[in-house]
C-alpha cells in the first residue's frame, strides 16, 4: 500500500514548495563527494596499513630463517667437530687393540709397551685416559702412570655390553663419574679384544673428559632462554649447555622433544622442553652413525626479540602517519558533511512539515486532505481508461463503543482497522486514509467491481478474526460495513469524481440498513 502520507502537501500560497528532486540531487552529490573523499582516505590508509604489515612480516620471516640457519649450520659444526675427535680417538683404540696383537709385546719394558700401546693420544687436552681391561675388568694396561692401577671396571657398561656381544664394534659409554680422576666426568669409547679363536679377551677403552664439551658450547654465543645438548638416542643426557646439576646421565627418554630427535638423522622443528617449559626451534644431528645427537636450541622469544623491538619503534611511527593522512580527509569531509547536514535538516523540516499536512495523527493514513488529492489524480488515469474502485469503510456501532469503552479504547480500536487496511490493500499504487471519524477510505486503481468486493469481503473477514469485544455490537465484536463502487478497467467515466463517493457511500449505508457487518457494492455509475 502506497502510504500517501509521506509525500509533502503543497505549500502556503506565496511561499513556493521545496523542489524535492533538486534537494535530493544535491543531496546525492554531496554524498557521493564525501563518499568518495572518505573512500580514497581509507584506500591510502590501507595501503600504507597493508605496506607497513607486509614490511614488518618480512623481517618477522627473515628473522626466523636466519634462526633456521645458524641453529642448523652451528648443529652441523658442532657434530663434525665431535665426529672427528671421536674418529681419532676410535683410532687410538683400534692402534691399542693392533699392538696387543704384536708378538713380544709382553715381554717388553712397561715404558716401551706404554709407548707401543698409546702412542700420542695420551698428549690429547681431554682425554682423561686410554685402559687395555682383561677378561675380568681388571685394569692391566693404562696410558695415564706407571705402575698400572689396581683397578676394576667390570661394572662398567660398556664392558659387559663388549662381554655380551662379540660384534658390538665401537661403544660409546653412558656418562660416568672417573675413578682414575677424582670423579672427573667422562664418557668411554670402547672395543672389544678377541683371542685369536675369537674368544673374549677384555676391552680396551678411551675416557673423554665432559669438560671437552662444556668449554666448546660455552664459547657459542646462543643468546638467553637457548640450549645446546648432547645426548644418547636412548634418551641419556650427556652435557647440557648452560648445565645443571642434575644433567649428568639424566633419562630424558620420554621427553617428547627428545624422541623426535632420537628417531631421525637431523632435522629442525619446534618444541617445548619438559625441563623448563620454554618454547624453542630445535636443530640436531646424529653424530655420524654413532647412537647420539647433538641439538642447538633457541629460544623463540629471543628469535622475535629483535624483531619486537623494531615493530614497537615502526608500529607507532606507521600509526601516526596514517592518523596524518585520516586528518588530512576529515578537514575537507568536516566541511562537506556540515553543508550535507544543512541541507539534509532543510529537506528533512520541509518533509515532516509535509507529512504532518498530509497524515492522519491518530492511524498514520493518508488524512481527508491528501486522500481528495489521491482520488482527483486517480479519477484522471480512471477517464483514460485504466479503471478505479473506491471502499468506504466504517466501524459498526462506534459511539456505543466510545460510550461503552471509553475515547482511549475507541482510539485503539480505529488504530486496529487501519492496520488492516494496510494488510489488506497492500499493492504499490493502493492509497488508504482516514475519510473522517470512524469512516476509512481506500482507493484501489485499475480494479473491477469483483476484484475490489473481493479485497473488501478480506478485509472484513480480518477485522472480525480480531475479536475484539464490542458488547453494544450485534455481533457482540467490532466488525466493518464496506460500501464499494467501481469504475471498471476501460469504462467511460461518468463525471466528475463525486459520483464514485456517492455510489460507495450509497453501498455503505446499504450495508448498513442490511444489518451491518458486510460488503455492498454499487450498482453501476451513473453520469452526475
Amino acid at each position: 500500500m502506497q502510504d500517501v502520507a509521506r509525500n509533502p502537501a503543497p505549500a502556503a500560497e506565496g511561499v513556493p514548495p521545496p523542489s524535492d528532486d533538486a534537494v535530493a540531487r544535491q543531496a546525492a552529490r554531496l554524498t557521493r563527494r564525501v563518499g568518495w573523499l572518505t573512500a580514497v582516505s581509507m584506500v591510502v590508509m590501507a595501503a600504507i596499513l597493508a605496506a607497513g604489515a607486509a614490511t614488518l612480516w618480512q623481517e618477522r620471516q627473515d628473522a626466523w630463517r636466519r634462526a633456521e640457519r645458524e641453529a642448523g649450520n652451528l648443529a652441523f659444526a658442532l657434530e663434525r667437530d665431535i665426529a672427528r675427535n671421536f674418529h681419532y680417538l676410535d683410532l687410538s683404540l683400534q692402534g691399542a687393540a693392533a699392538a696387543l696383537a704384536q708378538p713380544g709385546l709382553n715381554d717388553a719394558e712397561p715404558e716401551v709397551r706404554q709407548m707401543a700401546l698409546f702412542d700420542r693420544a695420551v698428549t690429547a687436552q681431554y682425554l682423561g685416559s686410554i685402559l687395555v681391561l682383561d677378561t675380568l675388568g681388571q685394569v692391566r694396561e693404562a696410558s695415564v702412570q706407571l705402575p698400572v692401577p689396581p683397578l676394576q671396571l667390570a661394572d662398567r657398561d660398556y664392558f659387559a655390553a663388549h662381554r655380551a656381544e662379540p660384534d658390538l664394534g665401537l661403544y660409546v659409554s653412558r656418562p660416568y663419574r672417573s675413578r682414575l680422576r677424582q670423579g672427573d666426568a667422562s664418557i668411554a669409547l670402547s672395543r672389544r679384544l678377541d683371542t685369536p679363536d675369537g674368544r673374549f679377551d677384555g676391552v680396551v677403552m678411551g675416557a673423554l673428559r665432559l669438560a671437552y664439551f662444556h668449554d666448546m658450547f660455552s664459547r657459542l654465543d646462543l643468546g638467553r632462554d637457548s640450549a645446546v645438548s648432547f645426548f644418547g638416542t636412548d634418551g641419556r643426557m650427556i652435557v647440557r649447555h648452560p648445565a645443571r646439576e642434575d644433567d649428568l646421565g639424566r633419562d630424558l627418554s620420554q621427553a617428547p622433544t627428545v624422541q623426535y630427535m632420537a628417531a631421525r638423522q637431523s632435522g629442525s622443528f619446534v618444541g617445548t622442553a619438559v625441563t623448563d617449559g620454554i618454547r624453542r626451534l630445535y636443530a640436531f644431528r646424529q653424530v655420524g652413525e654413532l647412537p647420539l645427537v647433538v641439538s642447538v636450541a633457541f629460544s623463540v622469544e629471543q628469535i622475535y626479540a629483535a624483531w619486537w623491538r623494531r615493530a614497537l619503534i615502526f608500529g607507532p611511527l606507521l600509526a601516526l602517519l596514517c592518523a596524518a593522512v585520516a586528518g588530512l580527509g576529515l578537514v575537507f569531509r568536516r566541511e562537506m558533511l556540515r553543508r550535507l547536514a544543512a541541507e539534509r535538516a532543510l529537506a528533512g523540516l520541509a518533509q515532516r512539515l509535509a507529512t504532518l499536512a498530509a497524515t492522519d495523527g491518530l492511524t498514520g493514513l493518508a488524512n481527508r486532505r491528501q486522500f481528495d488529492e489521491a482520488l482527483a489524480e486517480a479519477w484522471r488515469r480512471a477517464e483514460a481508461g485504466q479503471g478505479l474502485a473506491l471502499l468506504l469503510v466504517d466501524a459498526d456501532c462506534f459511539k456505543a463503543y466510545n460510550d461503552r469503552y471509553g475515547h482511549q479504547e475507541g482510539d485503539r480500536i480505529l488504530r486496529a482497522i487501519a492496520a488492516a487496511i494496510g494488510v489488506t490493500a497492500k499493492r504499490a499504487g493502493d492509497v488508504a486514509a482516514r475519510y473522517g471519524g470512524e469512516e476509512f477510505a481506500v482507493l484501489l486503481p485499475a480494479t473491477g467491481p469483483e476484484a475490489a468486493a473481493h479485497v473488501a469481503e478480506a478485509l472484513r473477514r480480518r477485522v472480525h478474526a480480531l475479536d475484539l469485544p464490542h458488547a453494544d455490537a450485534p455481533a457482540g465484536r467490532v466488525t466493518i460495513s464496506i460500501g464499494v463502487a467501481a469504475l471498471p478497467p476501460g469504462a467511460r467515466a461518468p463525471g466528475a469524481a463525486a459520483c464514485l463517493v456517492e455510489a460507495a457511500d450509497a453501498a455503505l449505508y446499504a450495508a448498513k440498513r442490511q444489518g451491518r457487518d458486510r460488503v455492498a457494492l454499487a450498482g453501476a455509475l451513473q453520469a452526475a
